[in-house]
């Protein structure tokens, strides 16, 4: 997918706008389609249908971000030094159009595409300065470039020396990358601060769980440490089972046990009296409660992450598909399948 087109010279959608639209509908479709199925024939498959139609939705969009952004930076790791070398070949005499005809001959990985566009446009006559102007706008992602490419001009419609402003823009660039680099580094530590923090939440997830577990009795036969729990929690005319149908604002999370197998699979009714007898429904409640909380936590860090180390929330879905996984897998084998 080419991340560096000009907005004005394409018809109609770009290939990423019609993935991530595309994206959208497909899942909007699937959510619709869950959601009618979750009323009327199956639960546990409704629900299944509502969860993939989001991940369908959000995780294309994600992605291409994160590409975009990789790409751009690495356009930025090779900008100084394509510049050296233009400035190098303008030192030795050469016009513009041969400099771009020697750049062309270097490896400067992503870069190299666009050195070729502009070598083109230039063989078929139009101007340095629409040229540059065009390369500008299709790097509309990098302020680094676009600041580069102002200066550039500026100096080349005044009459300035053109070989002495590419060398100050090539050191500019170099030394901002550097700058780049160094913050980078110290981003790293910080964005290692939130894994930290997200695996310490996963770990009192699980704590968390285990103390319920033990406290409320949750996948036994037996009273848990509180015996007291039913007077406690009932009142007068209440329930301590959240999944017996009772409190309709329970139900996403009594499905979503289900789904992910949180209770035992022969258990379709969780007020049914083995349900009742080895509390089911309040084990499927906490369970998906937690589960749920970590998910939301998983991408709330995640996208904060990437707000941090990439300046785009989008920019977290690499961390997304590094925490989460991982938060799930822990969860499942630990919490998930506990007491079924």
């Amino acid at each position: 997918m080419d991340f560096f087109t000009e907005a004005d010279q394409e018809k109609g959608y770009s290939a990423e706008d019609k993935v991530v639209l595309g994206s959208v509908i497909a899942g909007g479709v699937l959510i619709v389609l869950g959601f009618l199925i979750y009323l009327i024939a199956s639960p546990q498959f409704g629900g299944s249908l509502i969860i993939l139609g989001f991940i369908v939705s959000v995780l294309p969009y994600g992605v291409i971000s994160f590409l975009k952004n990789r790409a751009v930076n690495e356009v930025e790791d090779q900008f100084p030094n394509f510049l050296k070398d233009l400035t190098e070949s303008k030192r030795g005499g050469m016009t513009l159009l041969q400099s771009f005809d020697s750049a062309k001959q270097s490896d400067y990985g992503r870069l190299n595409k666009e050195i070729e566009k502009i070598h083109d446009e230039l063989t078929w006559g139009i101007p340095f300065p629409k040229v540059m102007e065009r390369f500008s706008r299709r790097m509309s992602a990098s302020a680094v470039i676009q600041e580069s490419i102002s200066i550039l001009l500026q100096s080349f419609k005044s009459g300035g020396d053109i070989t002495k402003t590419l060398e100050s823009i090539a050191d500019d660039s170099a030394q901002l990358r550097e700058t780049i680099r160094q913050k980078d580094s110290k981003i790293k530590q910080q964005v290692l601060i939130m894994y930290v923090i997200f695996f310490l939440f996963v770990g009192i997830t699980v704590g968390l769980y285990m103390m319920m577990g033990e406290l409320l009795g949750l996948g036994a036969s037996q009273d848990g440490a509180l015996q007291n729990v039913d007077f406690l929690a009932e009142g007068e005319g209440g329930t301590d089972n959240f999944c017996d149908g009772s409190i309709m604002a329970a139900a996403p999370l009594c499905t979503i046990a289900q789904i992910f197998g949180f209770v035992p699979g022969e258990i379709d009714d969780l007020s049914s009296d083995q349900a009742e007898e080895y509390n089911y429904g309040q084990m499927a409640y906490y369970k998906s409660l937690l589960f749920v909380m970590l998910m939301v936590q998983g991408l709330c860090t995640a996208a904060v992450a990437g707000q941090i180390s990439e300046g785009s929330p989008s920019g977290g879905i690499k961390h997304a598909l590094i925490m989460m996984p991982i938060a799930f897998i822990v969860f499942m084998y630990t919490v998930g399948f506990a007491g079924v």
